[in-house]
C-alpha cells in the first residue's frame, strides 16, 4: 500500500503553519529515535527537532526562533497531531468504525 501524505494548516499566534503526515511508519520512529539512550524516557528536545525538521514544512523554524514556550508548544502540539494522522477528516481515518 503505498503511502499517502497529507498537509494540514494552522495559524498560530498570527503565523500559518503548515506541517505534512509522513505515514504512521514515520511516526512510530520518531518516537522510537527519540528515547533518552539507557531509559524509557522520551527527550522533549529530540521529539521537537525533529517535528520542526520533517513535519512542520512551513515555516522552516528552529526551537530558539521561538520566542515563547507557549508557541513552541502549541506548534509542536499541532505538529505531533498531524504526525500521527490526528488531523484527517473522519470519512478519511478508513480504520475507525
Amino acid at each position: 500500500m503505498a503511502n499517502k501524505f497529507y498537509t494540514a494548516e494552522k495559524e498560530i499566534n498570527g503565523t500559518k503553519y503548515v506541517a505534512q503526515f509522513n505515514g504512521l511508519s514515520a511516526a512510530i520512529q520518531a518516537i522510537d529515535n527519540s528515547y533518552i539512550e539507557g531509559t524509557q524516557n522520551t527527550s522533549i528536545e529530540k521529539l521537537t527537532k525533529y517535528i520542526l525538521e520533517n513535519v512542520i514544512v512551513e515555516p522552516k523554524k528552529a526551537i530558539d526562533d521561538f520566542e515563547t514556550m507557549e508557541e513552541l508548544n502549541a506548534v509542536i502540539r499541532f505538529g505531533r497531531s498531524v504526525m500521527e494522522g490526528k488531523f484527517r477528516q473522519a470519512a478519511d481515518k478508513g480504520a475507525e468504525k
